[in-house]
């Protein structure tokens, strides 16, 4: 591939920064000082003036974006020198779709705190042509990808446990931006030497990688279930003869015809037809067909003639899975493409196998915030969990028909630890009825019900 900048960019919604999976973020941002929540090196030492900004910030990661926007324009009006205000508020307009706004809070933030980490990086983000933004820059697409770049090498220059997140971005800008492949994996060498992962998160990958066959062709949606699986791949060397494909990233021609080239993707277009794959909408569906669509089925078509094994995350929404649903069979973390039609069957001996000898689960219960990633959305890792407890739900409807209770027991007394600290307590019922249905008198659940439930 050449070293070039499409001229599509302003068709590409995605970016690099796909949509993530999962549920919101909660910080404990009222007991973290301006610097240490955004990098600030000038903050505010107006103590009520701090206190909002430590309230906005955690509206900010509970998902709250206008509230967050509504409390970081007080502050600004009030203290029109608060760079951390003018971060924040640029951060909230850029989670509400208002990228302009974004791109003209943070260069407020970057003209009075240069050094603040989080300015640094949130600019590095926007300032890319593959945002879709047209800024009051005197730039072209390349000298934009290279400001990027810069910033990002200022971020990484800093100690601030926010400055790692400078790879995520470094790889969209030589991926995306330069085409540049070896440069885009260093990045993610740079992730795995650094921790950048939480334990959960670096689990969850090496479990959903270890889920497929060999030579597999595994299609991802967002950042938690691509990345870190990438990491673990260029790191780590796990499963490196697995292709994962990020159905958001297909949507980018540059991004596909890597895929194709140099990544086992057994893509069968060429650049001139990548480029003219454009969304249309489909009248007849009533819908918009995005390129991912017609590049799925090519994979698709090409693997079978591989016969190379074709999975799909439990993680990607259904939508984007289309007609292909009808041909899926859950092996754990990832639903098979098979040739027979079928409606969620269940290859319920993988997913036994997969569980009990295959995955790491130590980690699944830990309350980790990712405090290393910028991002609201994907901040939060704990709400994977809920992928681990349909497992065990279906593997405790499988026990139970085998009139194999113990082991049923065992997979609800499973799914009751994983989902409190996932913020799924509403399963406890649910949970709770099943266990106690199979044994009735078992004290551990009647004190779990106490506990949860308020039973007596």
């Amino acid at each position: 591939m050449k070293n070039r900048i499409p001229k599509t960019w302003q068709a590409v919604s995605v970016g690099i920064a796909v949509i993530a999976i999962l549920l919101s973020g909660q910080t404990c941002g009222q007991k973290e000082p301006a610097y240490q929540r955004w990098g600030i090196t000038k903050p505010t030492t107006d103590r009520a003036a701090e206190k909002e900004l430590a309230f906005a910030y955690d509206l900010f990661y509970d998902l709250k974006f206008e509230d967050a926007k509504r409390v970081y324009q007080q502050v600004a009006d009030n203290f029109p020198k608060s760079a951390e205000a003018h971060v924040g508020l640029s951060m909230a307009y850029r989670y509400t779709g208002e990228r302009n706004k974004a791109l003209a809070e943070c260069k407020k933030a970057l003209d009075l705190d240069p050094d603040a980490v989080a300015a640094q990086l949130n600019y590095a983000d926007l300032c890319p042509p593959f945002r879709g933004i047209e800024p009051d820059l005197n730039l072209t697409d390349s000298q934009r990808i290279v400001t990027s770049i810069d910033y990002c090498q200022k971020a990484l220059k800093s100690q601030h446990p926010l400055s790692t997140y400078a790879h995520i971005i470094l790889f969209g800008d030589y991926l995306l931006g330069l085409g540049g492949l070896p440069k885009a994996r260093q990045q993610l060498i740079e992730l795995g030497k650094k921790g950048y992962s939480p334990l959960m998160l670096k689990d969850f990958a090496y479990n959903l990688l270890n889920t497929v066959d060999p030579d597999a062709i595994l299609f991802t949606q967002g950042d938690n279930d691509t990345y870190p699986l990438l990491s673990l791949q260029e790191h780590e060397g796990v499963r490196k003869d697995v292709s994962v494909v990020n159905i958001n990233l297909l949507n980018i021609p540059l991004v596909a015809g890597l895929m194709r080239d140099s990544m086992k993707v057994p893509i069968s277009y060429n650049d001139s037809i990548l480029e003219r794959i454009q969304a249309r909408y489909d009248s007849a569906a009533k819908k918009i067909i995005l390129p991912q669509e017609v590049l799925i089925k090519n994979i698709i078509e090409n693997a079978r003639k591989q016969n190379r094994p074709v999975y799909f995350s439990t993680t990607v929404a259904r939508e984007n899975i289309g007609t292909y649903q009808d041909y899926l069979v859950l092996e754990g973390l990832a639903w098979k493409v098979i040739n027979v039609k079928t409606r969620d069957s269940t290859d319920i001996d993988k997913v036994i196998t997969n569980m009990n000898e295959k995955y790491r689960l130590d980690n699944i219960e830990q309350k980790e915030i990712w405090l290393s990633n910028l991002s609201p959305i994907t901040r939060n890792v704990k709400g994977l969990g809920i992928n681990y407890v349909a497992c065990y739900s279906v593997m405790a409807d499988h026990y139970q028909k085998q009139k194999e209770n113990d082991k049923a027991v065992s997979c609800y007394r499973n799914m009751a630890k994983i989902a409190p600290p996932i913020g799924r307590e509403d399963m406890m019922q649910m949970i709770l009825d099943k266990w106690l249905e199979l044994k009735p008198d078992d004290n551990e659940a009647k004190e779990l019900e106490k506990k949860y439930l308020g039973g007596s």
